[in-house]
C-alpha cells in the first residue's frame, strides 16, 4: 500500500510541477525536512523553481513547512516537509473531475455526427460545421465523409466504467 501511495503522489506530483516536482518529492522522502536552498542543492533544481514547487504543493496541501527566526540575522528560514493524509482525497477528486470529462466528451461524442476526409491531421468536422463548407475538407478540399467515431465512444465508455469502479461509483 505505501509503495502505491508514493506512486499516486510522485503522479499528482507531476502533474503540479513536471519531473522537478517528482525530484523535489523524492528529496523531502529522503530529508524528511529541508530548506528549500537544502532542496535546490540536493536536486540541482534552481532555487526559484523549488520554492514554486514547495509553494504548489502546499496549495494542494500535501507540503507543510514551519518557520524558524535565525537570532543572529533576524531571518526567517521555512523547514518544508511532505504531508500526505490528503493525498487520497485529492486523488480522488481529480479522478471525479476526470470522470466529469470524459462524461462530456461521452456526450458530445454521442450526440454529434461528426465528417471527415480521410487524411490524417485534418479536422473533424460536425454536421452544421461540415454544411458551412459544403462538405468540403477546410484544408484539401476533399469531400467530406461521415465519420464512424463508435471506436472513440467506446473507448471513452471503458474510461468511464473503470474510473467508476476504482471510485465504487455504480453505473
Amino acid at each position: 500500500m505505501a509503495k502505491r501511495k508514493n506512486q499516486e503522489l510522485l503522479k499528482f506530483a507531476e502533474e503540479i510541477g513536471g519531473e522537478e516536482a517528482i525530484e523535489v518529492i523524492k528529496a523531502l522522502e529522503k530529508k524528511k525536512e529541508a530548506t528549500d536552498e537544502e532542496i535546490a542543492e540536493m536536486t540541482g533544481i534552481r532555487v526559484n523553481t523549488v520554492r514554486k514547487i514547495l509553494y504548489a504543493l502546499y496549495d494542494n496541501q500535501l507540503a507543510e513547512f514551519r518557520r524558524v527566526r535565525d537570532k543572529d540575522t533576524g531571518w526567517y528560514y521555512y523547514y518544508w516537509r511532505l504531508e500526505t493524509k490528503r493525498l487520497p482525497e485529492l486523488i480522488r477528486a481529480r479522478k471525479m473531475q476526470e470522470l466529469k470529462k470524459l462524461k462530456e466528451m461521452l456526450e458530445e461524442e454521442t450526440k454529434e455526427i461528426y465528417y471527415h476526409c480521410g487524411t490524417p491531421g485534418h479536422p473533424r468536422l460536425t454536421f452544421d460545421e461540415a454544411m458551412e463548407y459544403e462538405f468540403r475538407c477546410p484544408l484539401c478540399g476533399e469531400m467530406l465523409m461521415q465519420y464512424d467515431n463508435n471506436e472513440i465512444v467506446k473507448e471513452l465508455q471503458e474510461k468511464i466504467k473503470k474510473l467508476e469502479k476504482e471510485l465504487g461509483i455504480k453505473a
